[in-house]
């Protein structure tokens, strides 16, 4: 197959040298899209805030940018900083994005820590912040990978004999500057694993699983991040050692070994508090307890950490019965002349973060 062009929208055609849109930015930008409506409407079913993901995405959509940068120039400094190169020239080239070197992992690291700085300063538990949005990251992924296939990068080594050599299990690469590529015969045409597209449906699982089977089942805070952690390491642990592009440390895969460690852990915690919970005989971390924002002045207080009713929605207090004033008005008749102080609207309050 002809592979496509890199390039979505190529301004020189209409006269604008200066416009070059790419598939990659693109599909990252359409997965934050469809990530933030899905967001959206997981926000208003959880009674957060209104503007909830609006605020969050003003912290997690830089700090993930920046961080998806700093994990990948940590990992491959010798691709930013050579013999000869000056200050400033290696300053640059950090800081070209357009360049490439963006790294998945740093982007969640940023994301997260984001979530955290929110959480805190919203008062929210972290956890139903993260279930709220790791399915969506998920989805996101799947719509992102799709500009590694444009760009031609995150594939995986030169296919196997007897593998399937098509699209999309396999992918040709039209200039492959790999060391598995360097004594191929060029009629092979530089088939490789599809490990992009691989990573892509897996993520798609992930999303289908979690948005569908367990987002409205889950017992626990937590449920949704250790299923996305476990999912996630769990297939990147697999698909990174056939990819040729891997970050490495030494003769380490980091994305290997960090998948690795984030999958045993989630599963690990797991286990640990189904076991913890069969000898206490209670859910540990329950949904219903949830507080899903700052607590209005006057709202009932609740033992433990939760104060509202299940699904994060505050109980109305009751009113209760006036006392008869004692001079032979009934209320229908105090109603038939007017509300009443009780009846009255109170001033809007500030919302609940």
């Amino acid at each position: 197959m002809t592979n496509p062009s890199r390039i979505l929208i190529d301004g020189s055609k209409f006269g604008l040298d200066w416009l070059k849109i790419y598939w990659y930015g693109a599909l990252i930008v359409l997965g934050i899209i469809v990530a933030f409506y899905l967001c959206s409407a997981e926000a208003k079913r959880r009674n957060f805030h209104k503007d909830c993901v609006i605020d969050l995405c003003l912290w997690i959509v830089p700090l993930g940018a920046i961080f998806a940068r700093i994990y990948y120039i940590v990992f491959a400094l010798d691709a930013f900083i050579r013999p000869g190169m000056g200050f400033w020239e290696v300053v640059k080239g950090m800081l070209s994005i357009r360049d490439g070197g963006l790294a998945i992992y740093g982007a969640i690291i940023g994301g997260v820590l984001g979530m955290v700085i929110y959480s805190i300063r919203k008062k929210m538990h972290l956890l139903s912040i993260t279930d709220m949005i790791m399915p969506t990251v998920a989805l996101a992924q799947a719509i992102g990978r799709w500009g590694n296939f444009f760009n031609q990068e995150a594939y995986g080594t030169v296919i196997a004999d007897g593998f399937p050599a098509y699209f999309p299990l396999a992918v040709k690469i039209d200039e492959c500057t790999r060391s598995c590529c360097a004594d191929l015969p060029s009629n092979l045409g530089n088939i490789h694993y599809a490990t992009f597209f691989y990573e892509s449906v897996w993520c798609l699982i992930i999303f289908i699983v979690l948005w569908f089977f367990v987002r409205k089942k889950a017992k626990h805070r937590g449920d949704l991040t250790l299923g996305y952690l476990a999912m996630y390491g769990f297939e990147r642990a697999f698909v990174e050692g056939l990819r040729t592009d891997s970050l490495m440390w030494g003769s380490v895969r980091v994305s290997q070994v960090l998948s690795i460690i984030l999958c045993a852990a989630a599963v690990a915690l797991i286990i640990i508090r189904a076991v913890v919970e069969k000898k206490q005989g209670r859910i540990i971390m329950p949904v219903e307890d949830v507080y899903y924002g700052k607590k209005p002045d006057g709202a009932p207080e609740k033992k433990d950490d939760g104060w509202e009713d299940a699904d994060g929605i505050v109980p109305e207090e009751e009113d209760e019965p006036e006392a008869d004033a004692g001079d032979g008005t009934s209320d229908e008749e105090v109603r038939e002349d007017g509300p009443s102080e009780a009846d009255a609207p109170e001033e809007d309050g500030e919302d609940a973060e």
